[in-house]
């Protein structure tokens, strides 16, 4: 059997007194409410107040603050995309293919020579104002393309402009460089 320690047996009647009281408290709920027919009703400000505010302006300087920044209209107005240049997987329509490369820079200033005379009609909404035209090299074939389109829709519109010219034309994936 295990001898306990005298001073062990106090610390711990201490501490269970400590725990065991009456769960009334005084004092610690704060103010008391007033009952109906208790004295101290609450009096009128005026009976104990002996300030007099209205010898004072009681209303706030105007203040006016101008804002000064430097960010450009476009990024308050939620465009802070416009303008930007972007690389994404996109569109180009392809209008001819070989493997010989100067045939193909012949065959890009071909199509550079019809677009300048397509420039004026309603054609400059599909393509764009100054779309590329590329000769693209993939082992073993030079290609030529036109355009760079983020939307397969936008390339179809642009191929059935193409295809007006150069009928065996059709649309191919690549990496574009769009303007947002």
């Amino acid at each position: 059997m295990r001898v306990h320690s005298p001073l062990s047996i106090a610390a711990l009647a201490v501490a269970l007194c400590a725990c065991t009281g009456t769960s009334q408290t005084s004092g610690q709920g704060g103010p008391a409410e007033p009952g109906p027919g208790s004295a101290e009703e609450a009096a009128p400000v005026a009976e104990y107040e002996t300030f007099d505010p209205s010898a004072y302006d009681a209303r706030p300087p105007k203040r006016t603050v101008e804002v000064t920044h430097q960010v450009p209209d476009r990024l308050l107005q939620g465009r802070a995309d416009e303008g930007v240049q972007q690389t994404v997987e996109g569109f180009r329509v392809q209008v001819f293919s070989a493997r010989d490369k100067q045939a193909a820079q012949d065959f890009r200033e071909q199509v550079r020579q019809w677009w300048e005379n397509q420039k004026g009609q309603d054609s400059a909404s599909v393509l764009g104002s100054d779309p590329p035209i590329v000769v693209q090299y993939s082992q073993p074939y030079y290609r030529v393309r036109v355009g760079a389109f983020a939307e397969r829709d936008a390339a179809e519109d642009a191929l059935a402009l193409v295809q007006k010219e150069y009928p065996n034309a059709f649309i191919s994936r690549g990496t574009v460089t769009v303007v947002k």
